[in-house]
């Protein structure tokens, strides 16, 4: 019977089992749940409150992104890096530093325990690490501008010219 309609299906629209099969695939392939794409942006306070709820937020806790980032009812969590969450607190999965049913960050491929750390304080402030690093480039720049002149070694022979007269040519034949 399922062969049959599959047949069927594959002879009427022959690209409809086409997408199904690469709709399926991807979906197995990626690891994508439907359950995973966030609802509609809460517009009334009803809204909000069922979002905060649906994500094991309290309402005052609940802050979505604005509408125009395309995040939807999605709440935007703080910004706080997994290599700066406290390491002895016993979470239920040590490995990412995250607990049952806490919702993933919008950027939490970007800023993993492995990856870049948004919340962390630098130990010297940018503007001195660029500083650092044009006065480095500008210093090797103007000792290379300053020494173009002097080269390396001198020349041992004077340059040949056919009009001085017979040369030497070092072949073995």
């Amino acid at each position: 019977m399922a062969s049959l309609l599959i047949k069927k299906a594959y002879l009427h629209k022959p690209n409809a089992f086409k997408n199904t099969v690469a709709i399926i695939s991807n979906a197995t392939r990626n690891h994508w749940n439907y359950q995973y794409k966030p609802g509609q942006y809460p517009k009334t306070p009803e809204e909000r409150e069922a979002a905060a709820k649906k994500y094991g937020l309290t309402i005052e806790e609940y802050q979505p992104y604005p509408e125009d980032m395309g995040y939807g009812d999605y709440p935007k969590l703080p910004d706080i890096g997994a290599d700066s969450k406290d390491p002895h607190y016993p979470y239920d999965n040590p490995e990412l530093k995250r607990n049952f049913n806490e919702p993933f960050h919008a950027i939490a491929e970007l800023i993993g325990e492995d990856r870049y750390d948004i919340s962390m304080k630098p130990r010297i402030p940018v503007w001195q690490q660029w500083s650092w690093f044009f006065g480095v480039i500008g210093g090797f720049f103007g000792i290379f501008y300053y020494l173009e002149d002097y080269k390396f070694g001198r020349p041992v022979t004077a340059k040949q010219y056919p009009q001085d007269g017979p040369h030497y040519l070092f072949n073995a034949n």
